[in-house]
């Protein structure tokens, strides 16, 4: 089995735990599923950038570790930055910049969610921005066809998610269950579209 169909394998298992509830194949699946995605992916950066794309997928692997055992978000978030960072510098890398409808657009629902969480605004602001600025970035249309757009906006959409989800009294076997699949389906998508999408190399 290839990496890349080990990493799909372990996804669905991800995705199916959340559905189905069973924790025990929660935690054997999602700490997976971003090694297998690395390990697919790293051998295609160029070497100076594979410390760099490698540190990043290693901020999002024990991000999703520390959730498998930590509900509050706050350092997770801290390891997620690391992951945004990395991202966006190599989105740097391949020409993309920062304009002013994306960054607008992105900053109307990062006020939404400053105003729910208000209680817990230097996260939001924090961790939020750069959600948002990588989203932005990966907006520039030099980067068109490579899927990190969707990806960035999948992360995005993710994170609000899982920041709805602590904000708000859910029932687990409904409304919730439900959030918490949409959660993992665009978290690994998120990362699937990035990491491939970046590690095709500059833009020519």
């Amino acid at each position: 089995m290839s990496f890349r169909s080990a990493f799909w394998a372990a996804s669905a298992g991800y995705v199916l735990a959340r559905a189905i509830d069973v924790p025990t194949l929660q935690r054997v699946a999602k700490p997976l599923v971003v090694p297998l995605l690395a390990a697919d992916v790293l051998p295609r950066f160029q070497r100076r950038e594979r410390p760099l794309a490698a540190a990043g997928l290693l901020g999002g692997w024990v991000g999703d570790v520390i959730l498998l055992n930590d509900v509050r978000l706050a350092p997770a978030a801290a390891t997620f930055a690391v992951n945004h960072g990395a991202y966006q510098v190599l989105l740097w890398h391949r020409g993309a910049r920062p304009r002013l409808g994306a960054v607008a657009l992105r900053a109307i629902p990062l006020a939404a969610v400053s105003w729910l969480g208000r209680d817990r605004l230097s996260l939001v602001l924090s961790y939020g921005g750069m959600v948002a600025a990588t989203s932005a970035l990966a907006a520039d249309p030099v980067l068109r066809g490579r899927r990190v757009a969707l990806g960035a906006n999948l992360f995005l959409l993710s994170d609000a998610l899982i920041f709805a989800r602590s904000e708000l009294d859910l029932p687990d076997d409904t409304v919730g269950r439900g959030v918490d699949v949409a959660v993992a389906v665009t978290y690994v998508l998120a990362q699937k579209f990035l990491a491939d999408g970046l590690s095709w190399g500059p833009c020519r």
